[in-house]
């Protein structure tokens, strides 16, 4: 049970709400919170219920004291209540958290350093979109789950206090998402011009917000130079392509997903669930225009079994770029095994999202051929970087449109390179 602190009434349980949902739909493990009020003085402390001394560091009975010293700091409703977040425990057994970099040693599933796992790198982008600027390992939980014999380890995240200007028991400062804790190159000019540099991030206007919002904003947002409260060793790592991962993702949350999102903290006042939904539309916007267009952007890739290609465009389909002059194809045969390719083909020039294999490319009886396309745009260097989208014969594909040799392989695709 987490309450919020006086000075900001729904700040921290509105953050863990909204926060939660979120990283709940990016696809991550989360822990179900759910609001609630509670009348501190109905509450029973159970017998078996402990807490650790803050004077010996060990664990004792809890007592009516020690329950009232966390309403003190608590704000209370104009009705005597509390409104509270209540966190359902994770099922299994707790292995505490896990780390940005590395490997767990005790889990033999756990192969890739965690620094270069996409999931992790690409968080980055989620959390400069929402200023989960306390995205770090300790806010991270590992639970041993077993079904039937077999026993694994579910990560999750967890504990969004610190997100959307919240700084979980105040607003947060200015220099959150902005500036590492220490960061030496800042501190150093300050110094050495005793005081008369100032940090952009100073200047930043923050409105007049309700108090369950924090310091929270969009106009000075720059999700290219977002920073957490400490580094983080996969932020680091982030490649464009997991950037561009990440925010296809991002691109999901139409407006009206992000106000029902924000809905469910229930604020008191309408004020702070417009000023939160739109600021999040605004990052939104930014964090797509900025990691949509470092790559070529053409995904939803398709080869059917007559050999028409077709595919999108995940900048143009979000507004954030015009279409492309042309895209430029360049076909080719893969040997898997081997792992050799053999181009057929000139480079075909196309204006539209579509175009047609070579003639006798997929009569050849191979089972995986492939493409590379690029982009041509005049204000978006990155879309000329290529895209290499492979396909695998599959089964029979049965219809109208059978070629002369009866009926047309289907082709999946199996894989992507930017």
């Amino acid at each position: 049970m987490e309450v919020d602190p006086p000075s900001n009434p729904e700040l921290t349980s509105g953050a863990e709400i909204i926060g939660t949902a979120f990283y709940h739909a990016f696809g991550y493990h989360t822990v179900a919170v759910y609001p609630a009020e509670v009348d501190a003085d109905r509450l029973m402390i159970s017998e078996k219920a402990t807490i650790r001394d803050s004077l010996n560091g060990k664990r004792r009975r809890m007592t009516r004291r020690d329950l009232d010293e966390v309403f003190k700091r608590a704000a209370r409703q104009p009705n005597g209540r509390y409104r509270v977040i209540l966190s359902r425990f994770a099922e299994g057994k707790p292995l505490g958290n896990f780390r940005y970099y590395g490997t767990r040693p005790d889990d033999p599933n756990d192969i890739v350093p965690h620094e270069h796992r996409r999931e992790l790198r690409g968080a980055r982008v989620f959390a400069a979109w929402l200023n989960h600027d306390d995205s770090r390992g300790i806010n991270s939980l590992d639970m041993l789950e077993q079904v039937g014999a077999t026993s694994y380890v579910r990560h999750y995240m967890f504990d969004f206090g610190s997100i959307l200007g919240s700084g979980t028991i105040f607003a947060q400062r200015h220099r959150p998402g902005n500036e590492y804790i220490l960061e030496w190159k800042p501190g150093w000019l300050t110094l050495a011009t005793l005081g008369l540099y100032t940090r952009p991030w100073m200047l930043i206007d923050y409105p007049d917000v309700p108090p369950s919002v924090g310091r929270f904003e969009g106009d000075a947002f720059d999700p290219g130079t977002w920073k957490p409260e400490y580094p983080n060793p996969a932020f680091e790592n982030l490649r464009a392509d997991d950037a561009f991962w990440a925010a296809r993702i991002v691109s999901k949350f139409d407006d009206e997903m992000i106000r029902a999102i924000v809905g469910k903290a229930r604020y008191s006042d309408p004020k702070a669930t417009e000023y939160i939904s739109g600021t999040l539309i605004r990052r939104r916007d930014k964090v797509l225009a900025t990691w949509l267009n470092q790559v070529n952007p053409v995904v939803n890739v398709a080869l059917s079994g007559v050999g028409e290609l077709t595919f999108e465009n995940a900048a143009v389909n979000a507004k954030t770029a015009t279409p492309a002059e042309s895209y430029s194809l360049h076909w080719f045969r893969l040997d898997n095994a081997a792992d050799t390719r053999s181009d057929v083909g000139e480079t075909v020039v196309v204006t539209s999202l579509r175009s047609q294999a070579p003639a006798g490319l997929l009569e050849s009886g191979g089972e995986y051929v492939g493409v590379t396309i690029t982009a041509k745009h005049p204000q978006q260097t990155g879309w000329t970087r290529p895209g290499t989208f492979y396909f695998r014969r599959a089964a029979p594909e049965r219809g109208p449109q059978r070629g002369s040799r009866g009926d047309n392989f289907a082709w999946e695709t199996v894989g992507v390179e930017r």
